[in-house]
């Protein structure tokens, strides 16, 4: 009885359970019989009519994800089978799986994990198979072996995706249309779901979505423009150089055609627009490192005379390929409308000159292609040539439109400057034998087995002159004969070191690119956060710098207080006197000796006397002779200045013993002469001594030592001038010695100063 009572209930349970729920097809409003299409458009129309952000509905949310999880069943073939057959959802079997998640797998230990976990449902990538998104899927695998490398010749256009994604229902058929021309034009794409595929989602820094981005020449560019069809087809279009293709008309074809020198073959694209298509810009990406591409707007005023000259309609496209001969194009397509596939066939046959140049690794492994088996190798007949020697290679290209292997598969002709692939040709030239007659040689033939593994000789018959041609002819063409027919090696066999790229840029620009391109992932870094982890960072750069900044600043206050608490270097004062006793060494002051006798002598006195020109001789002889008892101490040092050089010194002293209260605007040199200073370097004070002619003043007036000592007084005062003819020069030091005494007991005044005025700046 309980048994049975058991399965009743149990029974009412999935009644109940299968009443609760609701007919996914009413759910969508579609029929049972209703194609996959018609349920993809069914639920566009009701996700747009419900989501939460579109409707203000109480009910909106629970509504919306109904019709997800109805999408989730009905949108994938075998689900839709199995709840056809057996009634339950998508939904609830995901639930079985994992507790509590309602829109399917969690991503555990994901930085993506907090953005995507409510937004998985399928559209942006729904899983059918017809699907662009579906056709387009790429991982990280996909990313590091492929694109990457291939996006130096093509560039790549990528789209993330993920569940539960308004955003990217509106976007699917934009990028539908966009693809579709993507793919006739030649550009690669790539699409994945952000949160399945995380690695790559962490190296392209995808944190929110959708996210278009463009993969170029390595480098990673994010659209931020309107999604709109017009703005990603110049988004595509602006990942091109500016200078891919030039514009041409008649004022530069020629100088256009004739830059073939470069090693370059020249293509023409014609067509009605100024504006280049993409259809014309992806080959020309693609071919750039062999052909140089011009365009011409056939409908512009100035290309009258190219359209008549190559005889072309200006309503059609076309494409003209042009060699050494600029007279005529060897190759020619015109069309009103061209496939990319038809342009690449004809560059692709015409993608060198008629004699091409080894400028490069690249160069050398296209024309020179590697081929093991003996029976089927392929020969390179190169002519070694010097860059100003035009006339040898014209010769060379009359040959070769003539010879019999011009156009044969397996034989290919060439040169190389002697000069630029110099390394090269020492090693062709390390054979003792071919070494003898290097001189006379000019003409080798290469077999390149692996890819720097080579067979090759020399030809004896070199080509040097127009009557050599003959003989060149003869000895190369039996020899190229007797090697395609036979599995005959060449005499010598040698590993080949990397041809120099003749095309590379400059170091300094490489460098430039290089520093351009750290630049952009910068900003690319920056641009992809958030503001408050912007704000982070910045604040995190500023802290350290300002703490480096703080530390630097206290360091070097430390610093100087260390080095004001040490005790001052002084050097030792210079003797007083000669050796013998007999004579005084007088110094001059100058910027030279001015350290050693004042700023940082030893302790003692240095005591100078204010001379001019015309006294000088005489004033010093008379101060010689009065300080000649005091040289006996060894703190006493003996000098002069000159005042024609040196009075603005004197007149900054003055102005700072009486601590800048007076300006001296001019002094009187007459006045000055015969004045003496004992300065005391160590210390900063000094003693001043002046001639007769001011000393009753000085002490009348000691308050106002500046005009005692005749500071406001000019070269053109008559009361000076007088008082200076009364005074001999050989008695403006009679006073001295009294002044010497005052100075040792002590009774002198001191005049004391803040800094010794620099010497040098006077």
């Amino acid at each position: 009885m309980k048994m049975e009572q058991r399965l009743v209930v149990l029974l009412l349970l999935c009644i109940a359970e299968n009443l609760g729920d609701e007919n996914l097809y009413d759910v969508l409003g579609v029929r049972r019989t209703a194609s996959t299409k018609e349920i993809k458009q069914a639920y566009k129309n009701q996700a747009k009519e419900w989501h939460p952000d579109k409707n203000k509905d109480p009910s909106a949310p629970d509504k919306f994800t109904k019709i997800n999880e109805a999408y989730e069943t009905l949108g994938d073939p075998e689900r839709r089978s199995q709840y056809d057959k057996f009634g339950y959802t998508s939904a609830k079997e995901h639930q079985q799986q994992n507790r509590g998640g309602p829109f399917g797998h969690p991503f555990h230990g994901d930085p993506f994990e907090g953005f995507f976990h409510n937004f998985k449902f399928n559209f942006g990538g729904s899983g059918f198979k017809d699907s662009f998104v579906e056709k387009n899927d790429i991982n990280m695998r996909v990313y590091e072996t492929k694109i990457l490398p291939d996006s130096h010749q093509k560039p790549y256009i990528l789209y993330a995706y993920a569940e539960f994604c308004y955003e990217c229902v509106n976007l699917e058929p934009v990028l539908e249309k966009l693809f579709k021309e993507l793919e006739s034009v030649g550009v690669g794409m790539g699409t994945f779901h952000a949160g399945r595929v995380q690695r790559l989602a962490v190296e392209l820094r995808i944190t929110r979505v959708p996210r278009i981005l463009a993969v170029m020449n390595g480098r990673v560019t994010e659209f931020r423009g309107q999604k709109s069809l017009h703005s990603l087809r110049q988004f595509v279009r602006e990942l091109f150089p500016q200078k891919l293709i030039q514009s041409i008309n008649d004022g530069n074809v020629d100088n256009f055609l004739g830059g073939w020198e470069d090693n370059h073959i020249r293509g023409i694209f014609f067509s009605p627009k100024e504006e280049v298509s993409a259809m014309f810009l992806a080959p020309a990406f693609y071919y750039k490192s062999f052909v140089t591409f011009g365009h011409v707007n056939t409908n512009a005023d100035d290309v009258y005379k190219i359209l008549k000259r190559f005889n072309l309609h200006s309503g059609h496209k076309s494409l003209l390929m042009f060699n050494e001969d600029s007279q005529s194009p060897i190759a020619s397509l015109s069309m009103q409308q061209m496939s990319r596939s038809t342009i690449d066939e004809v560059i692709e046959a015409n993608k060198f000159l008629l004699l091409p140049r080894i400028s490069s690794q690249s160069y050398f492994e296209h024309l020179c292609p590697a081929e093991l088996k003996a029976k089927r190798k392929k020969l390179c007949v190169v002519l070694v040539s010097k860059k100003t020697d035009e006339n040898e290679r014209k010769k060379f290209r009359r040959y070769l439109r003539k010879s019999i292997f011009f156009n044969h598969e397996r034989v290919r002709f060439t040169y190389i400057y002697e000069e630029t692939q110099a390394n090269v040709i020492e090693t062709l030239n390390k054979n003792e034998d071919v070494d003898k007659d290097r001189t006379t040689k000019n003409v080798v033939i290469i077999w390149r087995v692996e890819r720097n593994h080579l067979s090759y000789e020399w030809l004896n018959n070199a080509l040097k002159k127009e009557e050599d041609i003959y003989n060149l002819k003869e000895e190369l063409e039996e020899r190229l004969h007797k090697l395609l027919n036979s599995d005959e090696s060449l005499a010598y066999k040698t590993i080949l070191p990397e041809f120099h790229n003749e095309h590379a840029l400059h170091l300094l620009i490489r460098i430039l690119h290089r520093f351009q391109h750290w630049g952009e992932r910068v900003w690319i870094f920056a641009t992809s956060m958030d503001p408050i982890t912007v704000l982070t960072v910045f604040m995190a750069f500023a802290m350290v710098f300002g703490m480096g900044y703080f530390m630097s600043t206290m360091a070097a206050i430390e610093e100087e207080q260390l080095r004001e608490r040490q005790p001052r270097q002084f050097r030792p004062r210079p003797p007083s006197r000669t050796p013998d006793q007999k004579h005084v060494n007088l110094y001059e002051l100058t910027p030279d000796t001015y350290d050693t006798l004042v700023l940082h002598s030893d302790a003692g006195l240095t005591m100078v006397v204010l001379i001019n020109e015309e006294s000088g001789n005489k004033l010093l002889n008379k101060y010689k002779d009065i300080v000649l008892p005091l040289t006996r101490y060894s703190g006493l040092t003996f000098a002069f200045l000159r005042l024609e050089s040196y009075i603005g010194w004197y007149q900054h002293l003055l102005e700072d013993s009486v601590g800048h209260k007076v300006c001296i605007e001019s002094i009187n040199i007459n006045n000055c002469i015969g004045t003496v200073l004992a300065l005391n370097g160590t210390r900063k004070y000094y003693y001043i001594y002046q001639p007769k002619k001011a000393r009753k003043w000085i002490r009348q007036n000691n308050r106002n030592m500046p005009s005692a000592i005749g500071m406001f007084d000019s070269d053109e005062n008559s009361d000076s001038d007088q008082d200076s003819r009364v005074i001999l020069v050989e008695e403006l030091l009679d006073g001295l010695l009294d002044w010497f005494d005052k100075v040792f007991d002590g009774s002198q005044r001191k005049l004391r100063i803040t800094a010794w005025p620099d010497l040098r700046a006077v």
